[in-house]
């Protein structure tokens, strides 16, 4: 049987949240670290799924992502949580680019793209530390919850909205 990249974005994506979750709730750095490695690895699938609604736009899921990755990752390292702050920006970034390739190629139905839209600007603005926690909470979770649709829309089709 032949997976389809929509389910094969879906269950890389599973993985890192496996990862994510399993490093930050042991607190052990490798597993983390490695969530961050998986998640580079649901940006170049993702690419390769929404490439044909527009190529350079979905070509800086990439960069956003691997920055991102990076900056949280140092931030991990060194135990810094301004640091990982920082990489909200760039996953902020990439959930509005997300989003806005999701609204383009109609990979998954509109209101994701628009909660990936509006949640990835939310989240660009806790790289403040002045963000009020309320905001923060919702930027956050429109985010989570938009990212979670959109595995399950990923995973439970396997293809593209109709």
């Amino acid at each position: 049987m032949v997976i389809g990249p929509a389910r094969v974005a879906g269950l890389v994506w599973i993985a890192y949240f496996g990862l994510s979750i399993a490093g930050g709730g042991l607190k052990i750095l490798p597993l983390s670290l490695a969530a961050n490695a998986v998640y580079l690895v649901v940006a170049v699938v993702l690419f390769q799924l929404l490439a044909p609604a527009d190529r350079l736009i979905a070509l800086a899921l990439l960069p956003l992502a691997a920055v991102g990755c990076l900056i949280q990752s140092i931030g991990m390292i060194q135990d810094d949580r301004d640091i990982q702050r920082t990489a909200l920006a760039f996953f902020g970034l990439f959930d509005a680019v997300l989003g806005y390739l999701l609204l383009r190629s109609r990979v998954a139905p509109p209101l994701i793209g628009y909660a990936l839209m509006v949640g990835g600007l939310g989240s660009f603005t806790l790289i403040s530390p002045q963000t009020p926690a309320p905001l923060a909470a919702v930027a956050f979770g429109v985010a989570a919850l938009a990212e979670g649709g959109l595995v399950l829309w990923l995973l439970v089709t396997g293809q593209a909205f109709p």
